[in-house]
């Protein structure tokens, strides 16, 4: 009798260890699938009418769409994009709140910054690419000149006789342009603002002859003659240039210039709302009206997945990293 006692009490034990197992397991898997039961926070870092806005308010629509609940935009502009950088870092890592973020906060402030109110790398959890936004470099016509060779070629005639506009010291619009200096050994001076809407007055009244900018900002100029494309940063002809050549085309092999937007959420975000978040952006760019809105803006819809966008992320920093050093910029 003792013995069938001790027996069936260590068979009670068991199935209650199995249970208690079982109810720790329950909430996890419950919250995973419960995933998203309330509206979801876009953070943007710049205005509204910036390419980043458009690409978070173009995601968050069909986002909404497929996930069920509200997506709402978050403009959090200011201290060059960090202000909504540090928002994110410090949120909940439920899902809840994530970044629609660039790689000048990603790649380039870390460099630049001896401090800075969030760490790139670990406090965030990295979701997906979702666009690339093509530059491409705008003369004011009364250069005289239709591409980037002939440019350079004048520019080592006239050192430091022409000005070239950027968005900001630090910007990526002025790292790819002194990389550029830095390999066609010409020389021109720079000239920051604060945005491109302060820097395209001075370009179209020829105050600075050439920029750098995104597509987006410049197409229409570009169209009207009010500018003049000299070259695109992307690895191909861009549909919406078509007669423009490609800065490696023009001179500089292999030279790529670009911006990404991609999607970040704090450090620690569950892999499972990380994947949903990424098929869910891959299948929004798979949508022919989406891919026909980024194309017609000059952008390239890429839903790659976490691994390549931390990837690129820390390529870009380490190209930036030399850069700077070589060409001696810094923050004023």
């Amino acid at each position: 009798m003792l013995q069938e006692l001790k027996e069936f009490s260590l068979q009670l034990n068991r199935v209650l260890a199995f249970c208690l197992c079982c109810t720790a397991i329950v909430p996890t898997h419950v919250q995973a699938q419960a995933w998203p039961a309330k509206p979801i926070r876009m953070v943007v870092s710049y205005p509204t009418g910036t390419s980043g806005d458009v690409v978070a308010r173009i995601v968050a629509q069909k986002m909404a769409e497929g996930l069920g609940v509200q997506v709402v935009v978050d403009n959090r502009p200011g201290a060059n994009g960090h202000i909504g950088n540090e928002i994110v870092a410090h949120a909940p890592a439920d899902g809840y709140t994530v970044l629609m973020g660039s790689d000048i906060q990603f790649a380039v402030s870390p460099v630049l910054y001896a401090k800075l109110p969030f760490d790139a790398v670990r406090d965030y959890t990295p979701i997906t690419l979702v666009a690339v936004v093509e530059l491409v470099i705008a003369a004011h016509p009364s250069l005289g000149v239709t591409h980037l060779a002939e440019f350079v070629r004048l520019a080592r005639e006239h050192p430091k006789t022409y000005y070239y506009g950027s968005t900001g010291n630090g910007s990526t619009h002025q790292l790819f342009m002194e990389l550029l200096k830095g390999e066609g050994g010409f020389d021109i001076v720079h000239v920051p603002y604060k945005g491109s809407s302060q820097a395209m007055p001075d370009l179209l009244a020829g105050q600075v002859q050439v920029m750098l900018m995104g597509v987006p900002q410049v197409l229409n100029n570009l169209r009207s003659g009010r500018l003049t494309a000299l070259a695109v940063g992307s690895t191909r002809r861009l549909a919406v240039l078509p007669d423009v050549p490609t800065i490696a085309e023009s001179g500089f092999p292999g030279f790529e210039a670009n911006n990404i937007w991609g999607l970040w959420g704090p450090a620690g975000l569950a892999p499972e709302i990380t994947e949903r978040i990424w098929r869910e952006v891959a299948r929004i760019l798979d949508t022919p009206d989406v891919r026909e809105k980024f194309a017609v803006s000059g952008m390239t819809g890429q839903a790659s997945g976490p691994e390549v966008l931390a990837r690129r992320m820390a390529a870009d920093r380490a190209k930036w990293t030399r850069v700077v050093a070589e060409r001696g910029i810094h923050i004023d």
